[in-house]
């Protein structure tokens, strides 16, 4: 019970969705039931002190001379036990008193879903080429990052050079994306100067046509990773590459993008800059940086700089945003309460106050 969360009441609403909501702001459904308590205790506490002294009792006979056993040792003892058990009863009582009234005042937040939302589909389209693998490993573990923020898109990996090759296909499965992510940052760290087998398994399928680095080709393949053509879903793929290009491909990286742009799939490049990274650069003699960011920005993305460590949270919440700003349909907002630990406080005073008056006969 302390921990779960129980869904209480979905309603209907349609307008823009606000993010600090949507990641569920704490607030009390009847926030007036914990200071009514305390009020009502205080002036209970008061009135107890107030008028509650020892007076006289019928059927009670009062002993005189009793100054002897009143200044033994045992008795001191016992009254000293005593006033400690009340106080700890009373400790009990204001726990039990308090969890309770916090429990009754329902302690929740708000709990934003809506289809559009987690119709979210991210293709990492990465180059694999000699003038980068140096570098991939540090991709995709900004990746990696990226995937532990989203909440219930799918996502896949696409690799490629002269040729491409699905890692693993669009899934919301994150254990097995992590895995797969680990892997392969493992396989390129490996492979770095050396000829492993887990390198060779990975990039396995991507040097099956001539050249290297074949841009518009890659992200080509990585358009065609998208299913459920048919659905309104929201397409997005992060291009990872150093845009040097080696051969003659049969998409320019224009005709690539414009491709993109037709099946409405918003692009975000993570432009690796191989200088100072123990790469190397190709022999075409343009401006592969500028060329990129251009043609990415014509079709309106953004570019980020690969080795920028926040590059990653930046495009995870354009994303976001991007979405929550086109979202045009109803989405559902529940009221999930989260009691946490307050029962379990409630069960300690309880247990408390019996314990005690168990243990030293109080009545």
């Amino acid at each position: 019970m302390g921990g779960a969360e129980l869904r209480s009441r979905i309603r209907r609403r349609r307008p823009r969705v606000d993010r600090k909501r949507r990641q569920g702001g704490r607030t009390m459904v009847n926030s007036w039931v914990v200071p009514a308590t305390v009020s009502a205790a205080a002036i209970l506490a008061f009135v107890v002190w107030r008028w509650g002294g020892v007076r006289r009792m019928p059927g009670i006979v009062y002993v005189a001379h009793t100054g002897v056993l009143r200044s033994s040792r045992r008795y001191r003892t016992r009254v000293a036990q005593l006033r400690l058990a009340v106080a700890g009863i009373a400790a009990c009582a204001a726990l039990a008193v308090f969890s309770a009234a916090v429990i009754v005042a329902r302690p929740s937040h708000e709990k934003v879903s809506s289809q559009r939302l987690a119709s979210r589909d991210i293709v990492l389209c990465l180059d694999v080429s000699g003038s980068v693998i140096g570098f991939d490993s540090k991709v995709l573990a900004t990746f990696s990052k990226m995937v532990r923020k989203f909440e219930g898109e799918r996502v896949g990996l696409v690799i490629f050079n002269s040729s491409a090759r699905v890692v693993f296909p669009l899934t919301d499965d994150y254990d097995m994306i992590q895995k797969e992510l680990e892997s392969a940052v493992s396989a390129l760290d490996s492979g770095r100067g050396s000829s492993s087998r887990e390198f060779s398994d990975l990039i396995a399928g991507t040097v099956n046509g001539k050249g290297s680095s074949l841009i518009g080709d890659g992200l080509v393949s990585c358009t065609h990773s998208f299913d459920y053509k048919e659905k309104d879903r929201s397409r997005t793929i992060l291009f990872a590459t150093d845009n040097e290009l080696l051969g003659t491909p049969l998409f320019q990286l224009d005709e690539a993008c414009a491709l993109a742009k037709k099946r409405r799939i918003r692009v975000y490049g993570l432009l690796i800059d191989d200088r100072g990274y123990g790469g190397y650069r190709g022999s075409s003699g343009k401006d592969a940086p500028g060329e990129f960011s251009s043609e990415i920005g014509k079709i309106g993305g953004t570019v980020y700089e690969a080795k920028d460590s926040e590059a990653g949270e930046r495009i995870v919440k354009k994303v976001q945003a991007q979405d929550e700003a086109e979202l045009a349909g109803d989405v559902d907002v529940s009221i999930v309460d989260e009691p946490r630990r307050w029962p379990a406080f409630a069960l300690v005073g309880v247990l408390g106050i019996i314990g005690l008056a168990w243990k030293f006969r109080l009545s």
